[in-house]
């Protein structure tokens, strides 16, 4: 069982720190290069974002969503498929054309 009654299919809906000093300072770390992370102003912008950004690029690259599940009954199994190149092209938002 996960931290809080979660499951793996309820994850992208819910959040739940398992160190709040540890994620207090993340969100408090600015990020040294932010050309590296245009989204990203610190390390940890807010709590519960991970898991949609995993899932969201992790299929966008990919093609196939990542597959979360419990292994045992206690320990978190994450999947991730590796990238496809012609499905991240295909997947890819179209160009700004301003910056044709």
């Amino acid at each position: 069982m996960l931290v809080n009654t979660m499951t793996p299919e309820s994850l992208p809906f819910r959040q739940a720190a398992r160190n709040e000093a540890l994620t207090s300072l993340l969100a408090r770390c600015p990020v040294p290069n932010t050309e590296s992370a245009p989204h990203r102003a610190h390390i940890m912008d807010k709590r519960g974002e991970g898991v949609p950004i995993i899932l969201e690029r992790s299929t966008t690259l990919s093609g196939q969503a990542p597959i979360y599940r419990l292994a045992d009954e206690s320990e978190l199994l994450l999947v991730i498929y590796a990238a496809d190149p012609a499905a991240a092209e295909q997947n890819a938002a179209p160009d700004d054309p301003a910056e044709d």
